[in-house]
């Protein structure tokens, strides 16, 4: 896909990209600091109300207190400080509902919206308690539950604002916040337990074990306080505790858990409330100060979150209008460079088909890599013009080589050179092929001329050539020793019909001689042949033959010699009289032949003429 788009196209795309990206990453930044900045002014209203629940609970927390007082006293005690608790806890109560009616709670989450109706749904029972706890018709355990519940109830709703927080500052101190809430509501109880249980002077079991369990809750939530506050809230912690009642609470504490009593504890209830009122209000000092400390974080930090999002702004637009500004303007600018680099690549290339007879240089723009490379171009086209003049010449002194190679003149050679490797090492090449060429046909003529003089000595010497060439020099190495056998052999065959020809015209003499003999004896005795006319008739007219035959012979033989001597003038004139010479001697065996027959006639008639036949045998 990218291989089908221009330069052009792809630089847009380049900038086009990158310039998305930004906007996108800008709007991100933008819209996490705007959901910061939300967030925090969520929080904001949210730890408000957690303010207003703490000193609700805080109240509630005494009420709690002196209501298990009041109730384990059966009436006697507290029945004048907790009218006027009660006025507190519905003051605090009054400023709570006043607050959530301005406080959007759909705008949170719904386990905050179920916590926080079921803390007020939890409130409103709040009338009935307090005319129960009046009229002592309720047990202290039923009533110091409903004010846990309920407390337990309005601080859930103070958890569930660490789940809306996205800030890890905000987040970490309000698990201390909570913590300490926690830590603060179970001293709450252990008052509570403490005045019911010191103002009945008897400790039953369920209550001892509630108040086990309580001081160590207390423990555990301080422990995770002191973990994840940060230092100066620790020191302002242990500053402020460094107080005489928090001692004589831990005293009361012992004498109730460590004593060994289960009633007379020998501790007034009015006196525990007191001293452990004075403790939890000064842990209700630590709860402010970490309350003003949070709402102070939130705010520090909110407005942190509103310049960030106010400075991504401002620089988002700012980067993107410089983005767009500068990648128009380089854009442009390589555009031009390229589109430069192009009309020179064109150029050159139209120069190297032999679309142009000459080539310009490409103008140079700029100094960066472009203009660089524009620089290398117009180097290489001044070196590949002459390089391309160089195999030009070269060519055209090929073509030359050529022609005169076409004419017989195969002893050229190619003058030219080139830059070129691959044509100089195909000059050499051409140049080492001609001048082998040229070496092995001179050797060639050089043996074929000995050989039109007769000479067939002259060989051709064995080397690497391979084709046709090889394929010539080994024909007329063959050629040669074929001649020269051809000869031998010849020569071999004349000496022997030479030969032949002697002994045959020796014998021929000696057929000869004895047939003049023979004829003699006979004419001696043709009075003896006259008797058997038949014999001698026959006999007469092989003599007749044989005389023609003899004569036959003398001409084969004359013959024969003068096939002889021309036989080096053709060896097929030797195969007709080798073969006239065959007849000769077949004829020549016929004749002995009839002689030995003539021979064996005569002895029998002169066997058979007895005494006067003896003359007549042969």
């Amino acid at each position: 896909m990218l291989s089908k788009l221009s330069i052009k196209q792809k630089l847009i795309l380049i900038m086009l990209i990158p310039l998305i990206v930004v906007i996108l990453l800008d709007a991100k930044l933008a819209v996490d600091s705007f959901s910061a900045s939300r967030n925090l002014k969520a929080l904001d209203n949210v730890v408000e109300l957690s303010t207003k629940i703490g000193a609700l609970v805080h109240e509630t927390q005494k009420e709690r207190g002196m209501t298990a007082g009041f109730l384990g006293s059966k009436g006697e005690k507290f029945k004048t400080e907790l009218p006027n608790q009660r006025l507190k806890t519905d003051e605090k109560l009054s400023e709570f509902k006043t607050f959530l009616s301005t406080f959007d709670k759909n705008s949170y989450s719904q386990d905050f919206i179920e916590n926080l109706d079921s803390g007020i749904k939890k409130l409103e029972e709040l009338s009935n308690i307090r005319s129960s706890v009046n009229a002592l018709s309720i047990n202290g355990p039923v009533a110091i539950g409903y004010y846990t519940e309920t407390n337990k109830l309005l601080l859930n709703v103070i958890g569930t604002i660490v789940k809306l927080s996205t800030n890890s500052n905000v987040s970490q101190e309000l698990v201390s916040y909570m913590n300490f809430l926690l830590s603060k509501e179970r001293a709450g109880l252990e008052r509570a337990v403490g005045t019911n249980t010191f103002a009945k002077n008897v400790f039953d079991l369920e209550l001892k074990t509630k108040f086990y369990t309580l001081v160590a809750e207390q423990t555990a939530y301080l422990d995770s306080f002191m973990k994840v506050s940060p230092k100066e809230a620790v020191d302002f912690y242990n500053k402020t505790m460094q107080d005489n009642s928090v001692e004589e609470v831990e005293k009361m504490r012992k004498i109730a858990l460590y004593s060994g009593k289960e009633s007379d504890f020998n501790v007034d209830a009015n006196y525990w409330f007191k001293t452990i009122t004075d403790k939890i209000n000064l842990l209700k000092k630590v709860e402010d100060y970490l309350s003003e400390n949070l709402v102070s974080t939130i705010r520090k930090e909110l407005g942190e979150a509103q310049r960030n999002m106010i400075i991504f702004s401002l620089l988002s637009t700012f980067g993107i209008a410089l983005t767009m500004i500068l990648a128009r303007t380089i854009a442009f600018t390589i555009l031009i460079d390229v589109d430069s680099v192009k009309k020179g690549v064109e150029n050159f290339f139209a120069f190297i088909n032999f679309e142009k007879d000459d080539i310009e240089l490409i103008e140079v723009k700029s100094n960066d890599e472009l203009g660089m490379m524009s620089k290398i171009i117009n180097k290489n086209i001044q070196e590949t013009k002459a390089n391309i003049q160089k195999d030009r010449d070269l060519i055209a002194d090929t073509i030359r080589v050529a022609n005169l190679i076409n004419k017989g003149h195969v002893n050229a050679k190619i003058e030219k050179g080139s830059n070129n490797p691959s044509l100089n090492e195909l000059k050499n090449i051409i140049n080492q092929m001609l001048e082998t060429l040229n070496t092995n046909i001179s050797n060639i003529l050089k043996v074929l001329t000995s050989y039109s003089k007769l000479d067939f000595r002259p060989k051709l010497a064995e080397n690497d050539l391979e084709g046709i060439i090889k394929e010539l020099e080994k024909d007329v190495n063959i050629l040669g020793e074929v001649i020269t056998q051809t000869l031998i052999e010849n020569k071999k065959t004349g000496l022997v019909l030479s030969k032949n020809a002697t002994i045959l015209s020796q014998n021929m003499s000696k057929i000869a001689t004895a047939a003049n003999s023979q004829a003699a004896s006979l004419e001696e005795t043709a009075a003896s042949l006259e008797e058997i006319t038949s014999n001698i008739t026959n006999n007469n007219q092989t003599t007749i033959k044989m005389a023609d035959y003899g004569n036959k012979v003398k001409e084969s033989i004359t013959l024969g010699q003068d096939l002889a001597n021309k036989t080096v003038i053709s060896m097929d004139e030797i195969n007709t009289q080798t073969t006239a010479i065959s007849e000769a001697i077949t004829v020549i065996d016929q004749i002995a032949f009839q002689t030995n027959i003539l021979s064996l006639n005569a002895a029998v008639e002169a066997a058979t003429a007895g005494e006067a036949g003896k003359g007549f045998a042969v």
